[in-house]
């Protein structure tokens, strides 16, 4: 997406599309990364486009699971936008966009928890309930064994992200965006895992019933489609172990060098 101003400095031309937009189907405003300068990252700037400006056009996107979203396909084409309207400094929008990245994917990972331990709560509370061979569920060792496994990597999940907001809420801004950024990396990729996982399991458990919209398994089956909205945005989990790790490299060489 291009944004060059008019002659007369006063407006910059957007053209473009923008894929993906949580909630845009329903947005009065929306921030959009724009390319005002050269290639790379120091070619980008931040605008604040408004409905109402012509040449706008949004249309909803049909997706497996997050059905409330209103995820949506923008396109820009000859969109006005004063430059007023221009977030930050020109050419310095990926500064802007990076310091979200975090919050953005500590967002997802609260998520992700939490579904993951609504899913191992319905799937304990039913197997109390079902039986089969004449034994509710809880009493076999196979759905104990699925049961404890969701528990162990639901609360393991939990408490690293109880530590790691803790610090994101203790140290100073600039401090956390450097020391926490692969950690919250690793730890959102980790989260995504953790909730496909028990999604699987707990449609396990729940058998045929998880597989209607309707009924005992109703928040199953929605919650096994939903898996993906949350393992994608942010950063998908190979990009994000990959960072971790590199960010885990970067400061060990920055540490070494100082001995």
């Amino acid at each position: 997406t291009t944004a060059k101003l008019t002659p007369d400095g006063k407006h910059y031309i957007v053209n473009g599309q923008k894929k993906w937009i949580t909630n845009g189907i329903f947005s009065d405003y929306f921030s959009v990364a724009v390319r005002t300068g050269g290639p790379g990252m120091k070619g980008i700037s931040m605008l604040l486009v408004e409905r109402g400006m012509p040449g706008l056009k949004t249309t909803r996107l049909d997706c497996q699971g997050v059905l409330s979203s209103g995820t949506t396909f923008v396109e820009l084409d000859d969109v006005k936008v004063p430059v007023e309207n221009l977030i930050g400094k020109e050419n310095e929008g990926f500064k802007v966009i990076m310091y979200n990245f975090n919050h953005e994917r500590w967002g997802l990972i609260i998520q992700a928890v939490r579904f993951s331990r609504i899913l191992y709560e319905l799937s304990f509370k039913y197997a109390q309930k079902r039986k089969t061979f004449g034994k509710a569920l809880i009493e076999h060792p196979v759905i104990r064994w699925k049961l404890a496994e969701m528990s162990r990597q639901v609360e393991g999940t939990s408490h690293w992200l109880e530590s790691v907001t803790h610090q994101m809420a203790t140290m100073p801004w600039e401090q956390s965006m450097d020391a926490l950024g692969g950690t919250i990396a690793l730890m959102k990729a980790h989260s995504t895992k953790v909730f496909e996982y028990c999604a699987r399991e707990a449609a396990q458990i729940f058998g045929g019933n998880a597989y209607t919209r309707s009924g005992l398994g109703e928040v199953v089956e929605r919650l096994y489609r939903d898996v993906r909205a949350l393992a994608i945005p942010g950063g998908s989990e190979e990009i994000l172990l990959d960072l971790g790790i590199r960010q885990a490299d970067r400061q060990y060489k920055k540490a070494m060098s100082k001995i």
